[in-house]
């Protein structure tokens, strides 16, 4: 891929994920000084579906990003900016206000990555004792053992199902069962690795069986116990926001102390 190719999907992935509709080269050349034609746009478009980054929904439309692309645009291509400092003075805030109230900070936890991310926010803690089982990840490092019945905390459920892509029955009951019964969350967790924030999108493993369906997640730990803070959402997700907003959240929960925000 060349690095205008690998510009032009950057930018269809960043204006599919705002409009929701197909990016055509009209479209990129009336709105990035892009310094080449439309019909190159185009070229470089169809070089891109060949890739299998893109696709094309309907003769004569626009392109989208096939999941090969947003897995691409997530490596190589995204801006890993940090959350705008206001932002994480707020949040900060939130959770010394919450004092040392378990509960209110993983309530809170849900809703702080929902608003900063704009999909739907999930908390998932242990309910009962962890299972003794350590698993391990393909390098051989043991993992957190994984949580045994997640009691589930989520917030923004009501804004994220307004997607299009949960338009369809099947797509809406998917997200509705995940975050209010963690269908299926097992199987991702126990795939986990312990640190960092991890992208998960629908169709590649372990979400074969949702290809609508993206989780951004990261582990935290409160008085020495694991807990997965993230967000869902369509495959059409904001990365550049809901990366960021998880590693933040995930990092405030885990430097609590006794109620304190480091």
């Amino acid at each position: 891929m060349t690095e205008r190719q690998a510009m032009v999907l950057g930018l269809i992935v960043r204006e599919h994920v705002a409009l929701g509709q197909p990016v055509g080269s009209h479209w990129l050349v009336a709105h990035y000084d892009l310094g080449v034609s439309s019909a190159t746009v185009r070229n470089e478009m169809a070089a891109l579906e060949e890739l299998g980054l893109l696709s094309q929904p309907h003769t004569s439309s626009g392109r989208v990003p096939t999941v090969a692309g947003y897995r691409l645009f997530v490596e190589r291509l995204m801006r890993h900016a940090a959350l705008d400092p206001a932002e994480r003075r707020a949040i900060r805030q939130q959770f010394r206000q919450a004092g040392g109230d378990a509960e209110r900070w993983l309530r809170l936890a849900a809703a702080a990555v929902a608003r900063a991310s704009g999909a739907a926010g999930l908390v998932a803690v242990p309910d009962g004792p962890v299972l003794p089982r350590v698993a391990h990840a393909p390098d051989g490092r043991a993992l957190p053992a994984e949580l045994a019945a997640p009691r589930l905390y989520h917030a923004g459920l009501a804004e994220c199902i307004e997607a299009p892509e949960f338009a369809d029955p099947a797509p809406r009951r998917g997200i509705v069962s995940l975050l209010e019964r963690g269908d299926g969350l097992r199987d991702v967790l126990r795939q986990l690795p312990p640190d960092g924030v991890h992208v998960l999108i629908g169709g590649e493993p372990p979400l074969e069986r949702v290809p609508y369906l993206t989780l951004v997640v990261a582990r935290f730990v409160r008085a020495g116990r694991h807990g997965i803070v993230g967000v869902v959402g369509p495959t059409r997700l904001a990365y550049e926001r809901a990366v960021p907003a998880v590693g933040f959240v995930s990092g405030v929960m885990s430097r609590e102390v006794g109620g304190e925000v480091a």
